[in-house]
């Protein structure tokens, strides 16, 4: 089964052209690596520091034998004096997809949720009958959803550790340990990206996950 990497890492303000390049040695870097089948690189759109790499891979087998060399993550705290927290990661399985080749996507956003693993299996059903109804208008261009593979879920709550010793934990940088749920959505324009979001099925999810857990919403552009 094709496994889904997804790292997530949210860099100091002000270092954005250091950053950028660093990036673009780390895409090429993991570009190489064998057993890899995509590699997408995103930034956080306007002013919002962060950026978001999706990996696929023909296999779990795959991603652990390149992992030492063409790990996302690893090669981002190399980079550590320019990053608020060490960069999340999440290993992942395909649960449905989504393409309408007649449109390109150039807007994009990532959902993420973290659950219980049975609130999990309820948002997740949910979400693809939501999504399976929208997909019969004309505003999403390409989407996935993907839950992250089990793992222990025992800690009900933790932050992320900040890299610098007294810098403090921003909200946001704050996560539940569970099972985490990616929604990865894309559009041909902001029109059509604002469409979505009022249509009642997105709606009922939205509502749905806020009656759960804290669901992050990060607005993309592609690097």
């Amino acid at each position: 089964m094709e496994l889904l990497v997804v790292t997530l890492a949210h860099i100091i303000a002000g270092r954005d052209a250091d950053i950028l390049a660093r990036i673009r040695q780390i895409a090429d870097t993991v570009q190489n690596a064998p057993g890899l089948i995509t590699s997408h690189m995103y930034k956080g759109r306007e002013q919002d520091n962060y950026y978001f790499m999706l990996t696929t891979w023909e296999d779990v087998e795959s991603w652990q034998k390149a992992q030492e060399r063409h790990d996302p993550r690893q090669h981002l705290l190399a980079t550590a004096d320019l990053l608020v927290s060490p960069p999340e990661q999440w290993l992942m399985h395909y649960q449905w997809g989504y393409s309408r080749p007649a449109k390109q996507p150039l807007v994009s956003a990532a959902h993420i949720t973290t659950l219980r693993p049975d609130q999990a299996r309820l948002a997740q059903r949910e979400w693809i009958t939501g999504l399976r109804k929208q997909t019969t208008k004309p505003t999403l261009a390409f989407a996935f959803l993907a839950q992250e593979m089990d793992r222990d879920a025992t800690a009900p709550f933790r932050a992320i550790k900040p890299l610098r010793a007294g810098t403090k934990v921003d909200e946001k940088f704050v996560y539940y340990q569970g099972t985490t749920l990616l929604n990865f959505l894309s559009w041909a324009s902001e029109t059509e990206r604002e469409a979505f979001y009022m249509d009642p099925h997105y709606q009922s999810i939205k509502k749905l996950l806020e009656s759960l857990a804290v669901t992050r919403i990060l607005p993309l552009e592609h690097v």
